[in-house]
């Protein structure tokens, strides 16, 4: 998926200096910021087009699908569950923990959740 492909309501986040990865109503991947990318250890070459269930840990991707369709069932600006205490898998298998803020998006009917991404204190 291109750039060139998505709304503006999307590419304007391209130039955040935050750690942004927007996903469409289908779990994949249209934007990953620059920080994101640093954050995560993944290029956008790698992970645009592919579910977001990639950056979670393996052994929690399966019930992530699940926490994914809750959102979109409703969706609403809102911090990830702190409890669950968050990580991110790195394609070397590496775990960084992280704060999500997640926020809907919709364009033209279609729904998008903007993932706010924060390193957290582990």
């Amino acid at each position: 998926m291109s750039l060139f492909d998505l709304p503006e309501e999307i590419t304007k986040f391209e130039a955040s200096e935050s750690a942004i990865v927007i996903v469409n109503v289908e779990g994949a991947v249209v934007l990953i910021t620059k920080a994101a990318e640093r954050l995560l250890g993944v290029s956008s070459e790698e992970i645009v087009g592919e579910f977001v269930e990639l950056l979670v840990p393996s052994d929690k991707r399966w019930g992530h699908q699940a926490y994914r369709r809750g959102y979109q069932a409703e969706p609403n600006d809102r911090e990830m569950d702190p409890g669950l205490l968050p990580e991110a898998e790195r394609p070397d298998g590496s775990l960084v923990p992280i704060s999500i803020r997640l926020e809907p998006l919709k364009i033209d009917g279609s729904l998008y959740t903007i993932a706010h991404i924060t390193e957290r204190d582990s």
